[in-house]
Order: structure tokens, then C-alpha cells, then sequence
């Protein structure tokens, strides 16, 4: 869109543009440079203008081009409520073409309000020089990754093709066997095409180490582009990495640029270790018509593709299906056309699990009553040590939660799973797992993100999320349920223990973490580093994708340069075994809370949840008391009769007369005397 008020010229009309309405409103007395004019911006909704509009109007971008002369402009910005974010310090970015081609943050503190009618108004100034013609000012929400800045991107890598490191397609299997098995293997293909026809592109890298003759076979309705081959097949487990569901989550972007960058190093001894062992599948943009639009979350039709993984459509959600597609071929090792996901009783049923965090998920009244009669503690002793039984049958690769999934873990071909996001109210960056009933599932999906926080001064642990409520939690604007993000369904249908979500915040970390040194070291006193976190760059963004990787290393003590070593674990089995004294006193403490709320009920102290229509379990406090029979009822109230004994004495605690309950002072006790 393009809008000349009061001599100035506004423009949104280009890739990722975002800007609804422009109102002039009004201008100060001041002289020359020192004159201000103020300007009410309205952002565009998601969809706007079509059946699909919503409620999504966060993202902005659009620039100014022409100017009467150089003066102060005073921006109004009307958005979505983004009040928490912008109190923590958040400022939009700004940079000038030609002249000034590098994003930076804006000069002057923002302020904002929320007004009467419940719009949000975001309020900053600039000071513009005169621009000369054909140059623009642009002014943006956070650093822009446009689909046009992925395609130079992408266009780019195919510069190396001319170093010897680098191995592209196409090429013949007898000239990958002339090549040393430490060499590149990089490959670029189009996975599918957006509903309106942008490319979504899938990238393999990897090296030549356990390289097989075939090639991976081209799936239903997907790779149209037939005069580029498939990728050949490797022994090796695949990390699948995705980025930009959500189109106005730029920070995925430049977190996966730098795992990109770090990957096809090719003298860099980690990121040989890394290529050695595991493939690399990458789809960098999953919502290519979003982001070309300017919207900040959904797609051209209003739909937020990271809800409907369980069951994506070819012909709405192309970029979700292909990824599904993969993941489970992957998985498979084969073609898969459709895995069941939990009918809608089991997934009501983990609805209502989900009341509280991290609840104890196996708990019946019976058992709570047979506990209490043969007066039993609750408590799991944190000495205790899990049998394998205890866990599952296979215990040599704990990756996978077994059943209906497929492949058993060592025949599977999945390795790791990570989706990336931006993330306007948390600060930091951190990660969303999945919760698991036994204890050792726990702690696996637990180990990574705490090996990052070892490797990254900016990645918080303490803010990742592993509970059950985050997986079925259903969202306040559009009230769809995470159990459709690409975290929690890759998991159901596979298994996968280290199915992730990372979110990186747009502002900055509420914390630095203080790293250990590297081995390397010879003086092991830790670098300095900065006592308050800095405003989030992309620079700090791909740091954060090399970190990660490099903590992926460490998972299986590959790291040359671990720093597990100079930290407080020393061992990568003590940093287990601290996640895992962890996660049973966190089952300790959410066994307590149950066992309090259920002798409440059945005393009659406190009412239970309501039962849901159509189901026989009650709920208490997001606890599923399976089974719950009037017997059951009946146990636990005799149960309870039974420890009051009608001979002990009935004490009743009074408060004490103020004349007695005056403390002595310190002279007083040292002489034993009474108050005065």
C-alpha cells in the first residue's frame, strides 16, 4: 500500500510490507531541522480484506520515501497489545537504502498506552534527514528475514559449489566415491509450492561418510521439480530442522541461518563430527505466502499452520503436509501415507489433564486409598533407581516412547526434531518439550536443552517448558489446541523423545548464563562477560544456532571441546543424574499437592472438579483419578476414620493474651527472667 499525507509518502508495497492506514496529526512550532510532525500508523490485520481477516495485527513494516525536509517524525503505532514486551525495553528497528543497508534499533525509548477503545498504541520518534530521491527509510517491528532474503540466501550457498570442500547435486554415486568421505554434501531441492505458488524449499546437508548407491524416493504429491534428483541415502539419523510457521517470527530465521553457516564449515572440527554422524533435513520457511504478505502469524487464509500437523491437507496447508510426509518417512523408512493420531476421547482426556503442571498421570482412588491404609508414603524416594522395567523395553537408546509408533529406536531413522519461533512475552531463549510418565523419558527430553544452557550465555533453562498442560494447552485467540503444533504431533506419531520448540524472545534475556571454560583453556578462570543481557541482534541469533549444535554434540560425548568437563557435572552421566533428582521431586511435590486436594474432597472440604458429560473419571486438580468407583469413595473415608483415634485428646490452639506474648530481650533470656 502506498499513502502521500502532508508531503510525506508512505509505502508497504514490497515483500513482507505491513502498514493498514496513515492519518496526519498535526505538527509542533518548531524551527528547520527541530519541526515535528506526528503521524497515527494503523498495521494491517492478517488477511485483511478478505473472508479470512483476524485479529493479528502485530507485525509492521513499511517505509517512508519522500520527506518536505529534514524534521523529527513522531510515529502513533496502533497494534495488537504488546504491553509486557515493550516494558521490558523493546524497540522497533530501523534502516535507510541506499546508505545505511544494516538494521538497527531505533535511538530514542519508545512509550506506549492503551487507549480507551482498546487499541495499543506504540509511540517513538525519529530524526530524518532529507532524503534525496529513490531513498527510503524503512521502519519495522523487529530485523525483517524476507522470502525474497531467503531466496539470495539460498542462492548464495551455490557460490561454494566452486571450493573442493563442497559437494552439490547434481552428481554421480562413482564420483562421490572419488571424493573424501569428510566432504560436504550439500543439497537443495523444492519440496512443494505454496498456495500461491512461492517455493518451499528443502535442504540436505550432511557429508560422504556412510553413503549408500540409492536415493531417497520422491514422495506423493510432493518434488515437482523432476530434473532435480533426490537426495542419495545415508546410515546415518536425521535432525530435522524448521523454521517460520509463523510468519512474523524472524528470529527462527536468523537462528537457522546460523546453524546453516555452521554446518557447511568445512575445516571446522565440530561441524565435521556433526556431518559425520547425522543428516541434516531443513525447511527454512513453512509459511512463504505469510510472510511475502506481511502477516505476523497465519497463513493467506487466516489458518496457523503450526496447529494442524495431526492431519495437514495437501491442498490448504502443502508446506505442513510435506513436512509431516518427511518426518514420518524418516521415521519409517518408507513411504507413509497416514498414522492415526488419539481419537477425540483420548485427546478430551489429556484436555483434562492438563489442569495444572507437570501432574502425576497415574494415580486412582483405589491405589490412593490402598496407599493409605497400609500407610504407605506418597513420596518417591530421590535415592531410588529406576529399572529398566520401570522405563520401557528397550533401554540401549532411550530416544523413543514405544507402542504405536513404528520403529523401535535403533532402527528409526529420527534422531532430533526442532521447530523455531520468535516470542513476544517471555524473555530469553528457551525451549517447549513434551511430558512423559516414566522418569527416564523425562530426563532424556530434558538433556539437550540443559546441555545448551552449558554452551550459550543467552539460552535460559529455567523458562523451558516440559509440562503436560503446555502440550494440550488451547490457544486464547483461536482456541486451537498445541496438540497440533509440529512438537506434540511429531511425537504422537513417532515417538520421538526430542521433539522441540525453540522460542527466542524479540527484545532480550532476562539473565546471562556464566559458561564454563573450554578445555582448551590452559587458564580455567572463566571469560568475563557482560553482567546485563544485550538487546537480541541477528549476529546473537545464529551464535544461538551454532550453540545449539554444538550441544547436540555433547548428547553423545562427540564434542572435542565440551565444556561438560570444566563445569560443575564434570560428566555428562552427572548431568543426568542432577535432571533426573529434578524431575522426581518435581513428581514429588505434584504427589502431594493430589494426595492433599483428594483428602480434602473425600472429607468434604472442597468440592472436585466438575465431571466432563460423557466420562466415568473425576478430575482433581488435573490429576486423572482413573476408576473412580464409589468404593473406591468408601475406602478412603474409612481409611480416613481409622487414624482419628476417639481417645486421643482433642487440642485447641488459643492465641496468647498480648501481656504474655511480649518477647524477652536479650538481656532478659541470658538471666532467665520473666517479662515485665
Amino acid at each position: 500500500m502506498e499513502f502521500e499525507c502532508n508531503g510525506f509518502k508512505f509505502t508497504s508495497d514490497f515483500d513482507s510490507g505491513n502498514l493498514g492506514k496513515v492519518e496526519f496529526v498535526g505538527q509542533d512550532d518548531g524551527e528547520g531541522e527541530n519541526k515535528m510532525y506526528e503521524f497515527n500508523i494503523w498495521t494491517r490485520s492478517d488477511c485483511a480484506g478478505t473472508e479470512f481477516a483476524n485479529g493479528n495485527r502485530t507485525w509492521f513494516y513499511f517505509g517512508v520515501t519522500e520527506t518536505p525536509q529534514a524534521c523529527i517524525i513522531k510515529f502513533n503505532i496502533i497494534m495488537n497489545k504488546q504491553s509486557k514486551m515493550y516494558g521490558q525495553g523493546m524497540a522497533p528497528v530501523y534502516r535507510v537504502l541506499p546508505g545505511q543497508p544494516v538494521w538497527e534499533r531505533i535511538k530514542e525509548k519508545p512509550t506506549f498506552l492503551l487507549a480507551d477503545e482498546g487499541n495499543f498504541h506504540l509511540t517513538f520518534i525519529h530524526r530524518l534527514m532529507e532524503l534525496r530521491p529513490k531513498t527510503t527509510i524503512y521502519f519495522a517491528f523487529t530485523y525483517p528475514f524476507t522470502y525474497n532474503d531467503l531466496g539470495n540466501y539460498l542462492e548464495s550457498l551455490e557460490f561454494i559449489k566452486h571450493t573442493s570442500e563442497i559437494c552439490l547435486e547434481p552428481v554421480t554415486f562413482e564420483r562421490l566415491k572419488t571424493l573424501s568421505p569428510d566432504t560436504v554434501y550439500l543439497h537443495r531441492e523444492l519440496l512443494c509450492r505454496s498456495l500461491e505458488g512461492r517455493n518451499v524449499n528443502l535442504i540436505t546437508i550432511t557429508s560422504l561418510h556412510n553413503v549408500t548407491s540409492s536415493r531417497e524416493v520422491r514422495l506423493t504429491n510432493l518434488f515437482p521439480d523432476e530434473t532435480v534428483p533426490r537426495p542419495y541415502k545415508f546410515n546415518k539419523k536425521v535432525i530435522f530442522l524448521s523454521a517460520r510457521v509463523h510468519p512474523g517470527e524472524t528470529p527462527s530465521s536468523y537462528v537457522l541461518n546460523g546453524m546453516i553457516n555452521y554446518l557447511i564449515s568445512a575445516n571446522d572440527v565440530p561441524a565435521l563430527i556433526l556431518r559425520k554422524h547425522y543428516v541434516f533435513k531443513i525447511i527454512p520457511m513453512l509459511n512463504p505466502d505469510g510472510v511475502y504478505h506481511g502477516n505476523y502469524r497465519t497463513d493467506t487464509r487466516g489458518v496457523n499452520l503450526n496447529r494442524v500437523y495431526n492431519n495437514p491437507s495437501f491442498k490448504y496447508h502443502p508446506s505442513i503436509y510435506g513436512a509431516r510426509a518427511l518426518l514420518l518417512y524418516y521415521h519409517f523408512g518408507r513411504e507413509i501415507f497416514n498414522v492415526s493420531t488419539p481419537d477425540s476421547d483420548e485427546i478430551e482426556e489429556n484436555n483434562r489433564i492438563s489442569k495444572i503442571e507437570d501432574g502425576v498421570s497415574d494415580l486412582s482412588l483405589d491405589k490412593l486409598a490402598a496407599k493409605i491404609e497400609s500407610n504407605s508414603t506418597t513420596e518417591i524416594s530421590l535415592s531410588k533407581k529406576c529399572s529398566a522395567e520401570q522405563v520401557f523395553d528397550h533401554t540401549d537408546e532411550p530416544l523413543f516412547v514405544p507402542g504405536r509408533f513404528g520403529p523401535e529406536p535403533a532402527e528409526s531413522g529420527l534422531y532430533l526434531y526442532v521447530d523455531m519461533h520468535g516470542h513476544a512475552s517471555k524473555k530469553g531463549i528457551f525451549m517447549y518439550g513434551n511430558h512423559f510418565k516414566d522418569i527416564l523419558s523425562n530426563v532424556e527430553c530434558r538433556l539437550l536443552p540443559k546441555l545448551i544452557s552449558l554452551n550459550s550465555p543467552h539460552f535460559h533453562y529455567e523458562s523451558c517448558n516440559f509440562s503436560e498442560k503446555n502440550m494440550y494447552t488451547r490457544d486464547k485467540r483461536d482456541g486451537c489446541s498445541r496438540e497440533g503444533s509440529g512438537r506434540v504431533a511429531v511425537y504422537k506419531a513417532t515417538g520421538l523423545i526430542r521433539s522441540y520448540t525453540l522460542e527466542c524472545n524479540y527484545n532480550t534475556g532476562k539473565k546471562l548464563n556464566h559458561l564454563p571454560p573450554l578445555p582448551s583453556i590452559i587458564d580455567k578462570k572463566s571469560t568475563p562477560h557482560p553482567v546485563h543481557p544485550p538487546k537480541y541482534t541477528p549476529a546473537i541469533y545464529e551464535e544461538m544456532g551454532r550453540q545449539i549444535l554444538i550441544a547436540v554434540l555433547d548428547l553423545n560425548n562427540l564434542n572435542p571441546w565440551s565444556r561438560i568437563t570444566q563445569s560443575q557435572y564434570r560428566t555428562l552421566t552427572s548431568v543426568r543424574e542432577t535432571l533426573r533428582l529434578r524431575v522426581l521431586s518435581e513428581q514429588n511435590l505434584a504427589l502431594h499437592r493430589e494426595r492433599t486436594r483428594a483428602l480434602k474432597v473425600c472429607r468434604g472440604e472442597t468440592r472436585p472438579w466438575k465431571r466432563p458429560k460423557g466420562t466415568t473419571a473425576t478430575v482433581i486438580t488435573g490429576l486423572n483419578i482413573a476408576s473412580a468407583s464409589t468404593s473406591a469413595h468408601k475406602k478412603l473415608r474409612t481409611s480416613l476414620k481409622r487414624t482419628k483415634s476417639s481417645s486421643e485428646p482433642q487440642i485447641r490452639l488459643e492465641k496468647k493474651s498480648t501481656s504474655d506474648s511480649r518477647r524477652l530481650i536479650p538481656e532478659q533470656r541470658r538471666k532467665k527472667m520473666k517479662p515485665k
